[in-house]
């Protein structure tokens, strides 16, 4: 699971991909090299930024050449930078890195944020394992809320998820939605006591971690049944199970 495999360099390459493939098909251009002569970036270099990130020589789509290649074409600034019409956050933009509401949706949109909701459940139980990782909705936050959190305002440095389960009750409760920092990734990073969601055995969960003095790991189940929900220690020299994906800072969901 990679909830950062989502950013706006990775939004750039599908739309630059798209844009040319449009490009050629209305007989704008007719292949690619004469796309890339436009742009005026070489040949070599835009094969390069349309590759898979995971594929060796793979480039980056970063915020200059997306300019330059909007402005080549007499594009709308930030053209590049949007999502696709039928994904759920198609009534937004980036800007400077941030995820904020259309400009025709809200005068205001330069205060708020756009958090991306994934249609995914963490286990405040034994474990859930994750088939697919769903992008469902954008929840919307004040800045200032996210800078007072100390959560990073810039896209995929935060996401949403929902609570599966009872073992973190009362702290969080079944079927809440939960904001994750994704500052922290490492165990480096973790500060005991606090509220983590993690993957162990291919299985997305949320708990309390502590730090032993001996290196080991305990995962702590906030719910008093102890008999359901016992401790766990990961000892020192199994700890490359457990992969970080942030902090919960903040749940929200139904009354009692």
């Amino acid at each position: 699971m990679n909830f950062l495999a989502m950013n706006v360099k990775e939004i750039r390459r599908k739309n630059l991909r798209l844009l040319i493939d449009k490009l050629i098909a209305n007989g704008r251009f007719q292949k690619q090299e004469e796309f890339a002569e436009q742009v005026e970036i070489d040949k070599s270099y835009l094969s390069q930024m349309l590759m898979d990130p995971s594929q060796k020589g793979s480039r980056n789509v970063s915020e200059a050449k997306a300019r330059q290649i909007e402005n080549k074409l007499s594009l709308e600034t930030g053209y590049l930078d949007r999502f696709d019409e039928s994904t759920p956050l198609k009534n937004t933009q980036i800007s400077n890195g941030i995820l904020i509401p259309s400009n025709d949706l809200n005068s205001d949109s330069e205060e708020y944020v756009i958090v991306p909701v994934f249609d995914l459940k963490a286990a405040c139980g034994s474990g859930y394992t994750n088939q697919d990782e769903l992008l469902k909705s954008g929840l919307v936050f004040k800045q200032s809320f996210l800078r007072k959190h100390g959560v990073s305002l810039d896209f995929g440095k935060s996401s949403i998820i929902y609570s599966d389960g009872d073992s973190m009750f009362p702290s969080i409760n079944h079927n809440d939605v939960v904001l994750i920092d994704h500052n922290i990734q490492t165990l480096d990073n973790v500060s005991s006591g606090k509220i983590y969601v993690f993957v162990a055995n291919r299985e997305l969960r949320i708990k309390r971690l502590f730090k032993n003095v001996n290196g080991s790991l305990r995962i702590v189940s906030d719910n008093s049944d102890k008999t359901t929900y016992p401790d766990e220690i990961i000892q020192a020299n199994e700890l490359d199970m457990i992969h970080i994906c942030g902090r919960v800072i903040w749940r929200a969901g139904d009354l009692s």
